[in-house]
Formats: C-alpha cells, structure tokens, sequence
C-alpha cells in the first residue's frame, strides 16, 4: 500500500474510534477537540473528528508519513503497560520484511555520523530529550518516542580489530502499539533527529 492510500485508510479509520478510551490506551491527551501526542521532543496535535494532523507551534505542515505513523499509533494501541524489557528490531513479529531498510536507513546512518565520536552522540541524544541508559557501550541513552513506547540507542566505538556499531532497542510492548513496518518508521524518525535535521 502506498503512502497516500495508507493515509486515506488511517484518516477513515479514525472516524470510527472511541476518542476517550483511545486516549486512555494510548497515553495521548484528548480535549473534546482533538488528541495531543508527543512523538520524542516535539508534540503533534491531532482534530477530531474531521482528522487533520498538525505540530503544535510550528506553520509547516508535517510530512506525510508522520502523519500516518501518529495515526496509525492511535489506532492500534491497546492499553497494554510498557515492559521494561528491551528487544531488538529483529524480534519485532515480521521483521524479516523490513530488517534491512530499518538497518541502512536507521542505524547505518548513525555508525556513519558517530562512530568515532561518542561525545558527539551524546550531544545529540541529549538534544532531543534523551536520558542516560545503564547499559555496556561507549554511550547508551533511552527516548520516549510516543507515550507507551520507549526506545533505546546503544553506540559501540569500534578500534583496529572492531568496526563501530549501533543498536537500536524497543521496550518489548512496541508491537501493542503499531505493527513492524511503523516502528521502523520511528527509528527512522530517531536517526534523522540524532543526526541533527527535522523529519
């Protein structure tokens, strides 16, 4: 399915929801008017019932894609608490289809830019509203990309026998919140954001 049709169907979906009991599943707020999610260090609102998807403080309209990823987190959330347990993208239901793309587009991007500068990455981390992470690595830092899915971003600095590396980690709940193919989405999200652009 193609973007805009993925849009289409997410914005069709949305007429059928229960506005307060999604609010409670997922963690967004909702006024009557509309939900408000932050989606790592900015917030985003979304209108209902007639769904148009904008950032609060900010004139330029969000692409396409975060549009569906916010609706699309709405949609599928369930409520259910978040773990604590930490997984991989690889153990995300489905992976497979979509391991590659989440590899070059999100964390070789990141080895790219920081792979000999932890101090950098962690500039970068803090930036976006990233917290320190106890975990083994050169720096490890952890992000609430939506509010019931944190994420983590451990770098490994590499030297003369070892190349630098990257993981990526999701609390194990992420797939209650929205299927595979969007979770690489968010990754992709948090690479652009580390790397200092705006999605």
């Amino acid at each position: 399915m193609g973007l805009d049709d993925a849009y289409q169907k997410a914005k069709k979906d949305m007429a059928g929801i229960r506005p307060y009991v999604v609010a409670s599943e997922s963690g967004a707020s909702f006024d009557g008017g509309k939900f408000i999610i932050p989606l790592f260090h900015r917030t985003f609102s979304i209108q209902f019932p007639e769904v148009k998807v904008e950032e609060v403080e900010s004139d330029t309209p969000p692409p396409r894609w975060i549009e569906v990823l916010l609706m699309h987190y709405l949609l599928h959330a369930d409520g259910t608490p978040m773990s604590a347990m930490w997984i991989t993208y690889r153990h995300l239901p489905d992976a497979l289809l979509f391991e590659q793309r989440f590899t070059s587009m999100a964390m070789q991007p990141l080895v790219d830019r920081f792979g000999n500068d932890a101090e950098a990455f962690r500039h970068a981390a803090l930036s976006i509203g990233g917290r320190p992470m106890t975990r083994t690595g050169d720096a490890a830092f952890r992000f609430l990309a939506l509010p019931k899915i944190p994420m983590g971003c451990i770098l490994y600095l590499g030297d003369e026998e070892v190349s630098s590396s990257l993981t990526i980690l999701f609390d194990a709940v992420a797939p209650h919140y929205l299927p595979t193919e969007d979770l690489s989405c968010l990754g992709l999200y948090l690479s652009i954001a580390l790397g200092g652009h705006k999605a």
